[in-house]
């Protein structure tokens, strides 16, 4: 016994005939481009562009560099390979080159970096004098802790030399105790003020408008 369900229905105008629907064409999904680079503006240097939204296209400065890295890196211009600004950078590899050679240091920077040294060499001087006219394990700690003191007075002159925010710093700390030990070195005169006199004119120098743009990444 036939079901009225399954009796064939009429058919409606505009339906193809049952049996002759055509299959649905397969469409392919839209093939993976990668973002293109942006054209800089006119008139904007091709090489320094970056796109907007943080994206760099490879083969652009700075791709696959970290965040920041740009401001980390050392001053260009130097006549040797730097270290980053902000590492403590105690390398003793190319040590002639990091202590003598001041290639694309700003002029008042170098003086700077020069007043720091002999502040810190006078500083040995007062102290072997000091050791020789009063003669005493006093006098001899005394020229242990010039030394070292003279030592880290290069040092940080080396990394402010370098473009060495950090060091700037602490050395801005040292040249403002030299400043409040100066009625001091007025009493006594001699090496001690003029080491002092050349802590406070470094301490000055290295914030002149033409120095800090040495510390600009």
């Amino acid at each position: 016994m036939t079901n009225p369900s399954d009796a064939p229905q009429p058919q409606q105008p505009g339906e193809p005939a049952a049996g002759n629907v055509p299959p649905t064409p397969y469409e392919q999904p839209p093939a993976y481009q990668a973002p293109q680079a942006q054209q800089p503006p006119q008139g904007y240097p091709a090489g320094n562009y970056q796109a907007p939204g943080g994206y760099q296209a490879p083969g652009q400065p700075g791709f696959g560099a970290p965040a920041g890295a740009a401001n980390n890196a050392p001053p260009a211009g130097l006549g040797y390979a730097a270290p980053p600004r902000n590492v403590f950078a105690l390398d003793f590899n190319n040590i002639k080159e990091r202590v003598t050679n001041t290639q694309g240091v700003p002029q008042p920077l170098v003086i700077s970096y020069w007043l720091w040294v002999a502040a810190a060499v006078l500083g040995v001087v007062v102290s072997l004098v000091t050791m020789i006219g009063f003669a005493g394990g006093f006098a001899g700690a005394g020229l242990i802790f010039s030394l070292i003191f003279a030592a880290a007075y290069i040092f940080l002159a080396i990394r402010l030399k370098e473009g060495s925010r950090w060091a700037r710093l602490v050395l801005s700390i040292l040249g403002g105790l030299s400043l409040l030990s100066l009625p001091f070195s007025l009493f006594t005169g001699g090496l001690s003020l003029i080491g002092t006199a050349a802590t406070i004119a470094a301490a000055v120098m290295m914030w002149l408008p033409q120095s800090q743009e040495h510390f600009k990444g």
